[in-house]
């Protein structure tokens, strides 16, 4: 794989240019450019876009479970899906959810304030959603933080979904409704995760995680 740009990242502004150098290109031309490598185990990884972005913005290949793609500016970087109409088509994926209550709860917390305090947002267009991976074309990239009142609603969604872990109620964690917030199965269904039930049994279930609706993100393109 060949870097375009240096690691360091002096500033946002700096992030900002290099992320709107792409647009109006496709995925195919970054693939190009980057000489990075596409298999079809890769192909068919719903991630693999976004791990093209950050490593063409970064020049590193990242694993950021835990802090932002940039630390030291507060800044994560986030793919998002759109027709040519700009609605958003999918739910997005942005840390995973404590599934049990002896895990620290204020360290989730803390992650998901983390992971959504200032996002790089870069538009993946899209005819539909059967456009093959290469054809799809990168939009114009935005910054976003939380508003007051989103943080409000955050916080709301998230003391909600916490409720509903505690009593036990798992099957209601994935229909509940929030502003901005749901929880989603992982993507992968390889390996179960272990919890307890509103009997205070143990059960193993699908990992799961922190999503922002696609509802409230649709609202970031009026």
């Amino acid at each position: 794989m060949k870097k375009i740009f240096s690691t360091i990242i002096l500033n946002e502004n700096i992030l900002f240019l290099r992320a709107k150098l792409i647009t109006g290109y496709y995925i195919i031309d970054l693939i190009k450019w980057l000489n990075y490598p596409v298999n079809n185990n890769s192909i068919k990884d719903k991630g693999i876009i976004g791990k093209l972005i950050e490593y063409y913005l970064t020049g590193e290949k990242k694993n950021n479970k835990l802090n932002q793609d940039i630390p030291y500016l507060g800044i994560e970087i986030k793919t998002i899906t759109i027709n040519l109409k700009k609605k958003v088509l999918n739910d997005c994926f942005i840390c995973s959810f404590p599934l049990l209550i002896k895990n620290n709860l204020s360290f989730y917390k803390k992650k998901l304030n983390k992971k959504i305090s200032k996002i790089l947002w870069v538009p993946i267009i899209t005819n539909n959603i059967n456009t093959y991976v290469f054809n799809k074309q990168i939009g114009d990239p935005f910054f976003w933080k939380p508003s007051f009142n989103d943080k409000v609603k955050l916080n709301n969604d998230w003391n909600n979904l916490i409720k509903l872990l505690i009593i036990g109620q798992l099957k209601k964690i994935n229909y509940y409704n929030g502003d901005i917030l749901l929880v989603k199965n992982k993507n992968s269904k390889k390996k179960l995760t272990r919890t307890i039930d509103q009997n205070g049994k143990f059960l193993y279930i699908y990992p799961k995680a922190f999503y922002i609706k696609k509802k409230y993100l649709n609202k970031l393109f009026k």
